[in-house]
C-alpha cells in the first residue's frame, strides 16, 4: 500500500530531539482534506483527537495502543491493536523477520524514541514484557547509546523553559467522551514541579478558559512528577465545581490510569467530579 505520513500539530521539542537525533525530516502538517480519501490511523481512534474531516474520510486501517474511542468507519478496516506501551512496540511485532533486519537504523531511532516516551523510559506502568524486549531490539539496531538517549530524549521531554502556560497545555491536549461527558485532558511532564510554579496561576486561567471556550464539560490538566513519580490534578468546567485539585501517587499514565480514575468516578456522580 503506497501510503503518506502527515502530523497533525506542531512537534514539540521531544519530537523535534528524536528526529533530529534521526537525521530525518518531520513529516508535514496535514495539509489536504480528508472527505473519501483512504486513511490509516496510528496511536489514535477517537475522532475528537483527528482533524475535523476524519469522519468523512474512508478509514482502512488502525494501529494503535489505547482503548477504542467511537471511531465509525465506512467499510470493515485492518485493526491492530494491543494493550502495550506504545504503539511504536506494535508496529516492530508486527514486522517480519526481514522487515526487522532491513530496518534502516533511522527509522529504529524514531521507533526506540517512541517507545521511551510513551513508557518514561520502561518505568511507566503501561510498560509490558513486549516493549521491554522491543527496546532492547531497538537499541541494537539503532545503534544509539540507549542510556544517553533515554537520558536526553526525557530533558527534551520535560524542558518548559520559555513556553507559555498556553502553549504547555496545548502541547499534549486530547479530547475524550467519558461517561457522556466532554474531556478535555492536558498533560504537562516535568522533572520537578517546581519548574512550572512560575506560571502555575496562568496554566489554571488558561485551563478554566479551555473548558469555556471548547464547551467541554470538564477540563483536566495532569501535572506528572516523572522523577517522583506522581501526578497533580487540576479542574475546571461545569461538571468540576465539587472537585478539587488532588496529588495522586503513582499516577503517570494518562491512557492506563487517569482516564479509568475519572470514569469510575463520573459514573458514581452522573457526570459530574
Amino acid at each position: 500500500m503506497d501510503a503518506r505520513a502527515w502530523r497533525l500539530g506542531e512537534a514539540n521539542r521531544e519530537t523535534r530531539f528524536i528526529f533530529d537525533t534521526a537525521g530525518l525530516t518531520l513529516p508535514p502538517l496535514l495539509a489536504i482534506p480528508l472527505q473519501d480519501e483512504r486513511v490509516w490511523l496510528v496511536d489514535f481512534t477517537e475522532p475528537a483527537q483527528g482533524p475535523d474531516d476524519l469522519l468523512r474520510s474512508n478509514v482502512v486501517g488502525i494501529t494503535d495502543h489505547h482503548r477504542l474511542g467511537g471511531l465509525i468507519t465506512q467499510l470493515p478496516p485492518e485493526v491492530h491493536i494491543r494493550p502495550v506501551g506504545s504503539s511504536a512496540t506494535l508496529l516492530w511485532l508486527l514486522m517480519d523477520a526481514e522487515a526487522r533486519r532491513t530496518l534502516p537504523p533511522t527509522l529504529a531511532v524514531l521507533l526506540l524514541g517512541a517507545l521511551l516516551s510513551d513508557t518514561v523510559n520502561l518505568r511507566s506502568p503501561t510498560t509490558t514484557e513486549d516493549d521491554i524486549r522491543s527496546a532492547t531490539e531497538l537499541g541494537v539496531l539503532s545503534g544509539v547509546n540507549r542510556k544517553a538517549f533515554a537520558r536526553d530524549l526525557l530533558t527534551a521531554k520535560t524542558d518548559v523553559s520559555g513556553l507559555s502556560a498556553q502553549l504547555l497545555l496545548d502541547r499534549d491536549l486530547k479530547a475524550f467522551v467519558i461517561a457522556g461527558t466532554d474531556v478535555r485532558i492536558a498533560q504537562i511532564e516535568v522533572s520537578s514541579t517546581t519548574q512550572v510554579a512560575p506560571v502555575m496561576d496562568d496554566l489554571l486561567a488558561a485551563l478554566a478558559y479551555l473548558a469555556d471556550q471548547s464547551g467541554a464539560g470538564l477540563a483536566v490538566l495532569m501535572l506528572t512528577d516523572i522523577r517522583a513519580g506522581f501526578s497533580t490534578l487540576y479542574f475546571a468546567g461545569r461538571e468540576s465545581v465539587n472537585a478539587a485539585s488532588c496529588s495522586v501517587p503513582g499516577m503517570l499514565s494518562r491512557k492506563k490510569q487517569l482516564l479509568p480514575w475519572l470514569e469510575s468516578r463520573l459514573n458514581q456522580n452522573g457526570s459530574s467530579l
